[in-house]
């Protein structure tokens, strides 16, 4: 009977033992499946970074062979359609431009002194209302901006109110490089950024609204003399008729046509009919690995000394969404 007791016993340890192994076994089977799917996902990661360059670099080609063809800017031109699927070594391209003058550029809050533009506070306060958000938020940007510690009243916000948070900082005092920096300035949370991103950019200067590719609630801030008639028939007949000048000419109405109600001196400091800035958002998909960049691009002013006809654009930054 002891014996039988004693064979049990080594037969249950038996038992243990194997399963005891079986499960370091699998744990580790587990933790090489996990490494091995960690590192194909980095390599395939790295191949897509690897193509990301070369896609932005051909968005500049792209960019350079349109803009030294045409002058104005507008919807019907081929940069303004999306590009298709693209093959590239393996790998899955996609992407699109965007006229960053298309929408209300939150640098021109402050003049090039770092003093507030009232006209301009005044036109993304309108943005602002128009888009059922609190206008006061104009200056609490315009403040965060703005090179003096003054706040602006009401709703304005300068060092004090940012050093009395948990994790405290001070206002930036200088122009916004990206437009994700609104997440720190007073009052802008996700919502708000959220309903307020299709009609925003952040430029490295002052610049005007391309009155042939704005969103109708861009204009409606900018144009506050235009009335709903006017700004849909502008609208409706760009598409058709796109602007080539302020004035007009024999092939086109010009923009000065349609804004007989605007100030002239308004229309030449807020409109124009080209831009300065385009964007490329590209997404390439690797595998089971997909990234998304955007490049800011500047085209090269004639007006730089000794320009290049055939020069590409300037990469003002590139970011990884």
């Amino acid at each position: 009977m002891k014996i039988r007791r004693q064979r049990g016993t080594a037969i249950i340890t038996a038992l243990l033992v194997v399963l005891l192994a079986a499960s370091i076994a699998a744990a580790v089977l587990t933790q090489q499946s996990h490494a091995l799917t960690r590192t194909v996902r980095a390599t395939e990661r790295a191949q897509a970074l690897l193509y990301a360059q070369p896609a932005m670099q051909w968005a500049r080609a792209v960019l350079a062979e349109f803009l030294r063809n045409n002058t104005s800017v507008d919807l019907t031109q081929r940069w303004a359609q999306p590009l298709g699927t693209q093959p590239v070594e393996g790998a899955l391209l996609t992407g699109f431009f965007r006229d960053e003058s298309s929408r209300f550029n939150v640098n021109n809050l402050v003049t090039d002194d770092g003093k507030q533009s009232e006209p301009d506070v005044a036109i993304f306060k309108r943005l602002l209302e128009n888009g059922g958000l609190n206008a006061d938020l104009a200056y609490a940007l315009a403040d965060w901006i703005d090179k003096d510690d003054e706040t602006s009243f009401p709703g304005g916000a300068e060092d004090l109110a940012y050093l009395a948070l948990p994790q405290p900082y001070r206002a930036a005092n200088q122009r916004i490089v990206n437009i994700e920096e609104l997440y720190r300035v007073k009052g802008f949370d996700v919502e708000t950024f959220s309903k307020l991103k299709p009609f925003i950019t952040a430029l490295p200067g002052r610049s005007k609204i391309n009155i042939n590719t704005a969103p109708q609630e861009v204009l409606a801030a900018a144009l506050l003399e235009l009335g709903k008639p006017a700004l849909e028939a502008l609208m409706r007949d760009r598409l058709t008729q796109p602007f080539k000048s302020l004035e007009g000419g024999k092939t086109d109405k010009g923009i000065k046509s349609y804004l007989k109600d605007v100030p002239p001196a308004k229309v030449e400091r807020l409109l124009d009919f080209t831009t300065s800035y385009f964007s490329f958002a590209a997404g390439i998909s690797n595998g089971t690995t997909q990234i998304r960049q955007t490049a800011l691009f500047q085209r090269v002013s004639p007006n730089t000394p000794n320009p290049n006809a055939n020069a590409w654009p300037r990469i003002i930054w590139v970011k990884e969404d």
